[in-house]
């Protein structure tokens, strides 16, 4: 049960606060402090959820954004679902597009980097990859 008096009060500008305080910053300040803030929220660790995929790893040595690659590799590659969609709340597409792109789908096969490069493309690069073909074949 909430205290009435309490929500008055915070009807009365308690619950502005932040919000007029954040207004006097620069966005240069207001960035940092968003930054410092998820830095701290997210401290590199890698949630375990994921810890199944790294069996062959010391999973508590495992920090973003050193071990990115690592990560997106797993995941796409041994993710189950729910596992997959962590990476694209974590990451978004475009993020998870970027990676791909960047590695030109190297360890993935069609069928995993479909979802977030044209099924053409990820042909392309595999044909243009004489070693691609073993993933996409194993």
């Amino acid at each position: 049960m909430k205290n009435p008096h309490a929500v008055a009060l915070g009807m009365l500008g308690g619950r502005k606060g932040g919000l007029i305080r954040a207004s006097k910053l620069s966005p240069a300040r207001r960035r940092e402090i968003g930054k410092q803030a998820a830095a701290a929220r997210w401290e590199g660790r890698l949630p375990e959820l994921v810890r199944p995929l790294f069996w062959s790893y010391r999973f508590e040595d495992l920090r973003l954004p050193e071990s990115l690659d690592l990560l997106m590799l797993h995941t796409l590659t041994y993710g189950t679902t729910e596992q997959r969609n962590w990476l694209h709340r974590r990451f978004g597409v475009d993020g998870i597009r970027r990676w791909i792109k960047n590695r030109r789908g190297k360890g993935l096969t069609v069928e995993q980097m479909q979802p977030w490069i044209d099924a053409g493309t990820a042909r392309r690069w595999q044909s243009a990859n004489s070693a691609a073909l073993i993933w996409e074949n194993r």
